[in-house]
């Protein structure tokens, strides 16, 4: 898997992810609404075929995209 498949901007809530922030304190780093970070979720959920942020935050490290 390539970090090709996910925007710069869900890479960038990964990390924050990463670090154990919750959706409203990424939405408030990132200068976005709950409502987009929940978006970016969805979309890295379903890019990397998991079902949560833990599962999520484990692929993207196995995978070298954070």
């Amino acid at each position: 898997m390539t970090q090709h498949c996910l925007t710069p901007k869900q890479i960038e809530v990964l990390r924050y992810l990463s670090q154990g922030l919750q959706n409203k304190q990424i939405a408030k780093a990132m200068g976005l609404s709950t409502a987009t970070v929940k978006i970016h979720l969805n979309g890295i959920y379903m890019r990397l075929n998991v079902s949560n942020r833990i599962q999520a935050v484990l692929r993207a490290q196995s995978s070298d995209l954070i």
